[in-house]
Formats: structure tokens, C-alpha cells, sequence
């Protein structure tokens, strides 16, 4: 349990990609409900090869996502585009990522 635990008060589905399979679909090699705090805004970011990334909003959890996997919100997918992990000050293990998905 973190230190940010109590604030995620959200839900949301992580399916890790895995590249794609023959069809040009994300090849999904695993499901996770997830505790987190969903904010739903409009913003630029910028994404981990530099380029200007529009967004549909960004969630804070614990579990751990990279940029190319998919966060199901009430039965919507979005395409995560940005992940930021903050670490807490007393340098305990958990983490809290802030993940772009748009």
C-alpha cells in the first residue's frame, strides 16, 4: 500500500500490448483493473520522442503502464501516449505514474 493509495479512488481496465498481431492490431498479452484518479482535460504533452501529443486526459496509479498500451474507461478505449513516474520523497517503492492516454 502507498502513500497515494487512498486518493485512487477511480477504475480503469490496463491491457499490456505487446506489439501487433498480423492484422495491424495491438496484440494484448494482459488485462488489470486498476485503482487510479481519472481526470478527463484536453492538453499538449510531449511524448517520449519528442513530439507534441494532444490528449484526452490523464489518470494517476500505482500499477505500472508504458506508452502504446490501451486504458479502458466505461467501455472506451484510449491509446496511452505519455507515461511520467514521480517518485515520493522518503524514496519508498511505490511510484505513482501520471499516464497520458488520448
Amino acid at each position: 500500500m502507498g502513500y497515494y493509495t487512498n486518493l485512487l479512488k477511480d477504475t480503469a481496465v490496463l491491457k499490456t500490448v505487446d506489439g501487433t498481431d498480423e492484422n495491424g492490431r495491438p496484440n494484448i498479452i494482459a488485462l488489470d483493473e486498476i485503482d487510479c484518479k481519472i481526470e478527463f482535460k484536453n492538453s499538449v504533452s510531449i511524448g517520449s520522442n519528442g513530439e507534441e501529443i494532444t490528449s484526452s486526459g490523464r489518470l494517476y496509479t500505482e500499477s505500472a503502464a508504458k506508452t502504446g498500451d490501451i486504458i479502458e474507461l466505461k467501455d472506451k478505449e484510449y491509446k496511452v501516449t505519455n507515461v511520467n513516474p514521480y517518485y515520493p520523497i522518503d524514496s519508498s517503492l511505490f511510484v505513482i505514474n501520471e499516464v497520458y492516454f488520448g
